[in-house]
């Protein structure tokens, strides 16, 4: 007789946006449980989409990794009504009972059954940079995270950074925090002509400089795209500025430097958001990645820059010490002229960036989505059976 699988619940929600970290990481790990487990877990995602508006084509597949859609009650309404103190239970959401539920994206539901759950936090800026989050967002982290923690058998994170923020702030014994280093994707397989193609079609006709991710202030672009027009001439002449990326919340200063670089002649592009294959030709044909973001849980983009055989070139922070290592032209992120010295010695150093990018592929073989699934799939496993 067949075993029972184990049903796993977890939140789909961000999945149904334009990916970004939280939602690549999302679509990563469940893929890599479905296809790492496929005879002892049911994977089943939630997700709001209102009367069905949204398209759900893009949504992983496995044979074992199914969806429920809430299409009659906006996640508006559910939010705010978790605002005022009513919480639905996560059986209702879901339309399962589970044994086990993901919530992938900080926040959690109660549940009918008390079912066992782990919440992922990705960082706590909400908390250390609070400026950098919308104050709805802000206030809702703020006051439903320790709910989240207070109802969960263990913690998800992303970095020790941010393991070691948890315990400090939330008083979270070490045994209760699972730290799951993001692997880079499996490489997507472009021939050079569709490559080149790609850059075409988005304006890119010239060596250049790469900076991925969502356009916000802890990003820090106002100082990179500063750094950039301080380079000589010479070099901004071989190579553009090329920013890939949504605009996000509260971005007036980020979009008038854009603007403003721009209209004064520096070829800096902004490209909005790009879909996978073309952000996979930006990142295999970079001279450089750079980032001098302030603030983060991770730095996913470092790592598929890396991945790429890119060097890169990024702020000195704790978390990018901690995925980088020493395989990085670091800078002081707060001086767009040190910036601006780092990239021009980056760019002036054939010798270095080639070592720095054999170093980067080194590193990143150190990540493995097998060992992330496994260590959950194992923490999930102990939990059940103590419970």
């Amino acid at each position: 007789m067949a075993r029972k699988r184990i049903v796993v619940v977890f939140d789909a929600s961000p999945l149904l946006v334009n990916k970004t970290g939280v939602a690549y990481y999302i679509e990563r790990l469940v893929t890599s449980l479905a296809r790492q487990y496929p005879d002892e877990l049911e994977l089943v995602g939630f997700y709001y989409n209102f009367l069905g508006r949204r398209s759900t084509t893009h949504l992983p597949k496995a044979p074992n990794l199914h969806f429920h859609a809430v299409r009659f009650l906006p996640s508006k309404i559910i939010y705010q009504l978790r605002r005022w103190g009513i919480e639905f239970p996560v059986e209702y959401i879901s339309g399962t009972q589970a044994n086990f539920v993901l919530y992938t994206n900080f926040l959690s539901y109660p549940s009918l059954f008390k079912t066992p759950s782990a919440p992922v936090i990705h960082d706590l800026a909400y908390i250390d940079l609070p400026e950098t989050v919308a104050e709805k967002n802000r206030r809702d982290l703020t006051r439903f995270v320790p709910k989240a923690i207070e109802r969960s058998a263990f913690v998800i994170t992303v970095s020790e950074f941010t393991k070691s923020k948890l315990q400090k702030l939330y008083k979270l014994p070490a045994d209760k925090i699972l730290v799951t280093p993001i692997p880079p994707d499996e490489p997507r397989e472009l021939s050079a002509k569709k490559q080149k193609s790609l850059l075409a079609a988005a304006g890119v006709n010239k060596s250049y400089l790469l900076f991925v991710g969502t356009v916000e202030p802890r990003k820090n672009l106002v100082n990179l795209i500063e750094a950039y027009r301080q380079l000589p001439q010479e070099l901004r002449d071989e190579y553009s500025m090329v920013i890939a990326g949504r605009i996000g919340w509260n971005c007036q200063a980020e979009e008038a430097a854009l603007a403003e670089a721009v209209a004064d002649g520096f070829d800096v592009r902004h490209l909005g958001y790009v879909d996978e294959d073309t952000r996979t030709a930006l990142f295999k044909n970079a001279t450089l990645f750079v980032s001098a973001s302030n603030y983060e849980g991770y730095g996913m983009p470092v790592i598929e820059a890396m991945a790429a055989g890119v060097p890169v070139a990024i702020s000195d922070i704790p978390v990018f010490r901690e995925v980088a290592q020493e395989n990085a032209f670091y800078f002081d992120q707060t001086k767009p002229t040190t910036i601006a010295a780092i990239i021009q010695e980056a760019l002036l150093d054939d010798k270095r960036r080639t070592r720095l990018s054999i170093a980067g592929l080194n590193r990143v073989a150190q990540f493995d989505w097998d060992r992330v699934t496994t260590n959950i799939h194992d923490k999930i496993i102990e939990t059940l059976h103590s419970n």
